[in-house]
């Protein structure tokens, strides 16, 4: 299933600057018509509206009201946020905006209104990646959906580690957006491709709302196209593009990157809960906020004929813009926000990097605790001064990190040699500075970091930050930007609503843009030098032509805090440079200016020099938190529980029959049968071509087929094809069922028949190869404990540098010994079969053959706020701090914060499950392995599963919750941990019945 063309035409060959473009619709006079406009940004978190009033034919920005996103639980509807939103300001300015009669589901506007809005309600955009190997097509993959804005949730390749069943079972409870597919140049591989595809059809992952599609893109090998549409054109929305790999040294990502941008604007935004209804009140189309930033951004780099670059930091995603001589860039940092992803900002950049930007005084558990906190409880803002802290270098390594993928996706870096950076002292800025290049109708373009005449500052981050200097040094610190920079900050983040607006009338809103939503924070002002070990004067700067500085290396300077008039005249020395183009520079303002010429950066620099934070508040964070924590109700009654097996099997009950926690649902015996591409064009001894294809092959779709079995006999074979050593017949070297025939390609696809036997196989390699058996370590290719299906090499020797000699497994399993004396190698089948159980007693109320049950049964269920490991199921035991044999295989309830040294007594005595109000971020860590960062959780391989009601820290448990739980010791308890915390969220579930 091809994009359409139209599809191309329309969008793949549009640049940036112009997707941003588009004729102004209302002039000004027209405009003046409506006595208020009201525009809203629908973000994942927040809801922002602004609120404009006309007076006397001039347009004066009021108000701006922020109200959380309503897209979970129970207000799943985007319009009861837009409705609060509004209702406030009526309230606050004594306007009307709505009519009488309008409700949250049927909003309507008075005529005298102007209402317009942006959108990112979607929840990001979570892409699940494919590719063949981890490296290259895996790789290529991950960087096309993270240059669209994606939020990869995993990625899998056939080196990535994991078992197949540990891959299905993971594909299995995800819930994407988007699947994205690589794997193999055009012509290359073919059946690993396959192999792959099989696993993703038989894990069947489920779209993240019901009802819908999930759009699959096949980016890969050409020649695998007729096989993924004939397998995922019937579940999967499909779409076929360019491949990403096209060659090994080939990358090819813009078509698939811009099918993502528009698949999320179609796709992604229309399934945020309650946006359709919203479009229908509509007259204006909903703008993707991003889109509405880069037309401000456009608004003032026309304006000022600047180059700018833009960041916007959310709750779920870091956006980085750059507007670059009328080119437009943007690139979203999918992971990476302050909020949702605000774990995932810690564990990419390292607590230690984090660190740095923090005093030591603020210790370890409490910025690991609120970080993690913050995660669970999207909507807190911070209350103190060390909780600004944390999240003003959150922010700063959030930036940073988006800003390199952003320079990785659209630039090209230039190399420099070992012997060019030996030459870096002289005249030449470009050897002392990161060079890059774009490519603009077919010409290069280069680009340094000191080309950006204005960086801005958006988000929520800056917001609510304490001061201009703080505000100001998060944004250096995260771009780290070179020569003269100007510095802004969105201060109410309003820059989609302008852009929204822009589209109405450019005029209106540049003057809101300049005039009453930026704040200028001042100018950077960083020397590029090469660092020396002998300390020189930089530069010396002349302050209205009366005072001198000396600048040196490694210092901060803060000047012009008053907002002063003020002259500065700079003059670097030999080697210094703050432009390319020019050896002095002068600067009028009147804004604030920071001359930084630091090479590393700390905190304790900046708070010296700035004067940033006064000391530490004493606080608890505990106390901040218990306000945002609530607790989903404890349901009672009638309940199910769906038991799937990972992919096809057998289902070992019926309907109507009682089942107890120890009984077999059902069970997958074997590994998922393994698919067989078997080419048969470009096998050099069989003369097969396409006019004689039909007449040769002696097998049809659906057969079943024997190891050994005739597929292909060639009739017409010549007494000179025979001499040349040419053959008639090709065998099926597996036992299976013919899936496919591909007349055109020359390709069978067979999948195996399982009948794998449990005897040991004894292969005598030497003896086969004709070597010493002490030889066979040189000519095995597999090692001990490798699993091989049937007719894979096990060994093989090259005859007279051409001929191969081939030893085959002559059936599936793992190789269990190698005998090197002997030259023996012993193959086995033994791996166990792959069981769900129960896990709670219950009545079978409906069978999906080879799938799935559904057990109904009586009893509570009540969610957590995150979990790990694996479903479990035990008696429930209120626990009474004392740790012996009474505790093995029990569920335990701890109403407060459990310790490391309480975890491993745990473990010592094997329980089952705990069920716990709080524990320290380091002390989970230390206990599961990882740290956390993109919430996506469940299924780790652990001593005990592990469900937290509360947080991180020192919290103790809800008092209701703590009084059913002690109320129901004894009873049977199940536990499911799998969580989710981004759009579609998905809490760890707990049960409880009586039995």
């Amino acid at each position: 299933m091809q994009v359409p063309n139209k599809y191309f035409d329309r969008y793949l060959k549009k640049s940036s600057s112009e997707i941003i473009k588009r004729e102004l619709i209302m002039k000004i006079s027209e405009l003046r018509k409506y006595e208020q406009i009201l525009i809203t940004d629908i973000g994942s978190t927040t809801t922002k509206a602004i609120f404009i009033k006309n007076e006397n034919d001039n347009f004066v920005f009021k108000d701006v009201i922020n109200f959380p996103t309503t897209v979970e639980k129970p207000s799943e509807d985007v319009k009861i946020g837009v409705f609060n939103a509004i209702k406030e300001i009526e309230k606050q300015h004594n306007v009307q905006i709505l009519k009488q009669d309008s409700e949250p589901a049927n909003m309507r506007f008075k005529d005298n209104t102007l209402y317009l809005t942006t959108s990112s309600a979607g929840g990001g955009l979570q892409i699940l990646v494919i590719g063949l190997t981890l490296f290259d097509s895996a790789g290529t993959a991950a960087r096309a959906a993270l240059g669209a804005g994606g939020i990869i949730l995993e990625t899998f390749a056939i080196d990535d580690k994991r078992t197949i069943l540990q891959q299905m079972q993971m594909m299995k409870i995800m819930r994407p957006d988007i699947i994205l597919m690589s794997g193999g140049i055009d012509h290359g591989a073919i059946s690993s491709i396959i192999r792959l595809a099989e696993i993703i059809r038989l894990s069947s992952p489920k779209p993240k709302y019901f009802g819908n599609k999930i759009p699959f893109i096949f980016a890969g090998n050409v020649d695998v196209r007729n096989f993924i549409s004939q397998m995922f054109s019937d579940i999967f929305e499909l779409h076929i593009v360019p491949n990403l790999r096209p060659t090994m040294n080939t990358e090819n990502v813009l078509p698939t990157r811009e099918l993502i941008h528009h698949l999320f604007l179609n796709n992604v935004m229309e399934q945020a809960p309650g946006y359709s209804g919203l479009k229908k009140i509509m007259t204006e189309d909903i703008l993707p906020t991003p889109l509405g930033v880069m037309k401000s951004l456009n608004l003032l780099n026309k304006k000022h004929q600047i180059n700018s670059l833009a960041v916007d930091i959310g709750g779920a995603t870091t956006d980085v813009f750059s507007g670059i001589n009328g080119d437009y860039f943007r690139t979203v940092s999918g992971n990476y926000g302050m909020s949702y992803s605000i774990s995932n900002v810690m564990k990419d950049a390292s607590f230690e990097n984090l660190a740095k930007w923090i005093p030591d005084s603020i210790n370890e558990n409490y910025i690991r605790n609120y970080i993690s906190d913050k995660m669970l409880y999207p909507t807190f803002v911070p209350k103190n001064e060390k909780q600004k802290i944390i999240e003003n270098a959150i922010a700063r390594e959030s930036i940073k990190m988006s800003f390199a993928q952003h320079i990785e996706m659209n630039f090209k870096k230039n190399q420099m040699g070992f012997l060019e950076k030996l030459k870096l002292i002289g005249q030449d800025m470009n050897k002392i500075t990161d060079t890059f290049y774009y490519e603009k109708s077919q010409e290069k373009k280069k680009l340094q970091k000191n080309d950006f005449d204005l960086v801005i500052g958006m988000g929520g981050i800056f917001s609510h930050i304490n001061s201009s200097k703080q505000a100001l040094i998060t944004i250096i610190d995260g771009f780290q930007p070179e020569g003269i920079t100007e510095i802004w900050i969105d201060k109410y983040f309003a820059s989609p609503h302008i852009g929204k607006l822009a589209e109405v009338n450019e005029e209106v809103a540049l003057d809101f843009l300049q005039n009453d939503l930026m704040q200028k924070l001042g100018y950077h002002i960083k020397p590029i030098y090469q660092a020396s070990k002998k300390v020189k004067i930089l530069m010396k700067v002349i302050i209205n032509d009366e005072e001198t500085l000396e600048i040196y290396p490694n210092k901060i300077l803060y000047l012009n805090e008053e907002g002063n008039k003020i002259n500065l005249k700079f003059y670097p020395r030999k080697g210094v440079f703050l432009s390319s183009s020019k050896k002095s520079y002068e600067l009028n303002t009147d804004l604030p200016i920071m001359i930084d010429t630091r090479k590393e950066y700390n905190f304790d620099d900046e708070n010296k020099a700035l004067n940033l934070y006064s000391s530490e508040n004493e606080d608890d964070l505990e106390s901040d938190f218990i306000k945002f924590i609530s607790h989903s109700e404890i349901k009672k009654g009638d309940l199910n529980l769906d038991v799937e097996l990972p992919y096809d099997g057998v289902i070992l009950v019926e309907k109507g029959q009682q089942v107890t926690p120890e009984n077999i649902i059902g069970e997958n015996l074997f590994n998922p049968p393994k698919i067989y591409i078997l080419t048969l064009f470009n096998r050099p001894r069989l003369p097969l071509t396409p006019e004689n294809i039909h007449d040769s092959i002696l097998v049809s779709e659906g057969d079943s087929i024997k190891a050994g079995q005739k597929l292909v006999f060639i009739k017409d074979l010549t007494f000179s094809d025979n001499f040349k050593g040419n053959t008639s017949t090709f065998v099926s070297p597996v036992r299976g069922t013919i899936e496919k025939i591909d007349f055109d390609s020359g390709t069978i696809v067979m999948r195996e028949i399982q009948d794998y036997s449990s005897k040991m196989y004894k292969i005598k390699i030497a003896e086969r190869l004709g070597i010493k058996p002490k030889l066979i370590k040189n000519y095995t290719k597999r090692e001990v404990g490798d699993f091989v299906y049937s007719g894979e090499i096990l060994a093989k020797k090259i005859i007279d540098n051409k001929t191969p000699v081939i030893v085959e497994a002559p059936s599936t399993g793992s190789i269990k010994k190698i005998d090197r004396e002997n030259g023996i190698l012993y193959l086995q089948y033994d791996k166990k079969p792959h069981r769900k159980n129960s896990l709670i007693y219950g009545k079978i109320e409906n069978v999906i053959p080879k799938k799935s049950a559904r057990i109904s049964f009586k009893g509570y269920e009540i969610y957590g706020i995150i979990g790990f490991g694996k479903e479990v199921s035990g008696e429930l035991l209120f626990h009474n701090n004392e740790f012996d044999e009474r505790i093995q295989d029990k569920i335990l309830v701890i109403p407060h914060k459990i310790t490391k040294e309480e975890i491993r007594k745990m473990i010592d005595f094997k329980v089952k499950g705990v069920i716990v109000s709080s524990i320290n971020n380091s002390d989970l860590i230390d206990f599961i392995g990882f740290e956390v960062g993109v919430a996506l959780t469940g299924n780790e391989d652990l001593p005990f599963s592990i469900i937290i009601t509360e947080g991180f820290g020192n919290f103790k448990m809800d008092k209701n919750l703590e009084d059913f739980y002690r109320n129901n010791a004894q009873k049977w308890c199940y536990l499911n941990p799998h969580t989710q915390i981004r759009a579609g969220v998905i809490r760890p579930k707990i049960v409880i019945q009586d039995i």
